[in-house]
């Protein structure tokens, strides 16, 4: 095997075999999931538990200065309208306990659109309960006059959205065309996050115990460089595959159980659509991009005396790949705009950037080629700069390299 090989297995066999690597790639799907179901479960048994107190509330006084609440809807509720001249009275009774809560809709409901309710507790259940009750009434009254249940219900919760796209004459897919390029963003996120930090932790850490004297003796710098560039590929390939088929497998067990899967928006997994160009540039902006963040990573590990300077530094990096979403709605609407524009092609925002827009389809083919091609230049700049800076720095651990003597050399 050669030293390329030898240094691509080394590496890729010593981050995998890492139990934190595979604690990480399990603990991050999983603690989403818990943390949906857990708010799923939590608001609904919220909610349940207010709309049962709400209908078991007896003693709530309804005051309506208004004339909008009907007293039918009052009294089916179990309660009963009080006259508007009695409210000092009946919040006199809320203070001392005897009333459990007083509702006081004012003339200005229509106006200020807000009531007033007094409770005999700051209790959060049964302050939300209340509400709910006092929400119910003056809904419920405001739409009586609809007249059927059906006309109620559009009337408060409104109709669902069929909406029909046409590009060129044709008809489209709608949001189901964003959805394949769409991952590329989110699967470049999680990669970011999980792999590009350990070329800045090897590197910086072998020079700093100095293992990197034993290293070079057997391996050039560029043979090293790139292995250890590649190794961590691979580890991205095994993280796309991996979580690739933890989504596999969740959808099969969704339909082995009978459970349809709805999904938010109208996205339909039928109508997906997989285009061959906007899929070209979406792989070629996630594998490009990935590598030029590795390279600016590795010679940060590289130039910094100590890992701790070192991961100071790689700030800027993590800070950059995120910028784009201080961006989003000018990026997603303003394709046009300079900054959109500037963004696109500055190195540590391009691959995100990119990514988006070729997701939304606001990309034309030639400005992506061109993005690609301008990335693809900062790419090979960076692990050639990753190389030299490696190359100058590798027997030095106490000092950085002065950009001076870098130009020289």
């Amino acid at each position: 095997m050669s030293r390329l090989g030898i240094v691509i297995r080394h590496e890729y066999w010593t981050i995998v075999k890492q139990p934190s690597f595979w604690i990480s790639m399990l603990a991050t799907p999983l603690l989403v999931v818990v943390a949906f179901g857990l708010s799923y479960l939590g608001n609904q048994a919220s909610g349940d538990r207010i709309d049962e107190l709400a209908k078991e509330l007896k003693n709530v006084a309804i005051v309506d200065q208004s004339g909008l609440i009907n007293q039918e809807v009052v009294q089916g509720s179990g309660l009963a309208l009080h006259s508007p001249a009695s409210v000092d009275e009946l919040r006199q009774s809320v203070r001392d306990g005897d009333k459990e809560a007083l509702v006081v809709y004012p003339e200005t409901l229509v106006k200020d659109r807000e009531y007033s309710v007094y409770l005999s507790s700051d209790d959060f259940t049964k302050m939300g309960s209340v509400t709910s009750l006092a929400d119910s009434i003056i809904e419920t009254s405001l739409f009586l006059p609809l007249g059927s249940a059906e006309i109620i219900a559009l009337a408060q919760n409104g109709a669902e959205t069929n909406v029909t796209t046409y590009r060129d004459g044709r008809d489209t897919a709608g949001l189901n065309e964003y959805i394949v390029p769409g991952l590329f963003v989110v699967v470049f996120y999680i990669v970011f996050l999980f792999s590009v930090g350990y070329m800045l932790t090897s590197v910086s850490e072998e020079k700093e115990n100095r293992s990197m004297e034993m290293v070079l003796t057997y391996v050039e710098p560029r043979s090293l460089i790139v292995g250890k560039l590649l190794a961590v590929v691979l580890v991205t390939l095994t993280q796309v595959v991996f979580f690739l088929l933890l989504a596999i497998v969740a959808y099969l067990v969704a339909q082995i159980l009978g459970n349809a899967l709805t999904l938010p928006a109208g996205v339909d997994l039928q109508r997906l659509v997989f285009d061959p160009a906007t899929l070209f540039f979406a792989v070629g902006f996630f594998a490009v991009g990935f590598l030029m963040f590795a390279g600016f990573m590795t010679a940060t590990g590289a130039i910094a005396p100590s890992t701790k300077e070192a991961n100071n530094f790689s700030a800027v990096f993590y800070i950059g790949a995120f910028i784009p979403f201080y961006f989003l709605m000018m990026i997603l609407t303003d394709p046009e705009n300079p900054i959109t524009k500037f963004v696109t092609f500055f190195p540590i925002t391009s691959p995100a950037v990119a990514l988006i827009r070729n997701a939304i389809g606001n990309m034309e083919f030639i400005e992506a080629a061109l993005a690609l091609i301008v990335m693809t230049i900062f790419m090979v700049l960076s692990v050639w700069f990753a190389v030299k800076a490696f190359s100058m720095s590798a027997l030095e651990y106490s000092g950085r390299i002065k950009l001076k003597n870098f130009l020289k050399k």
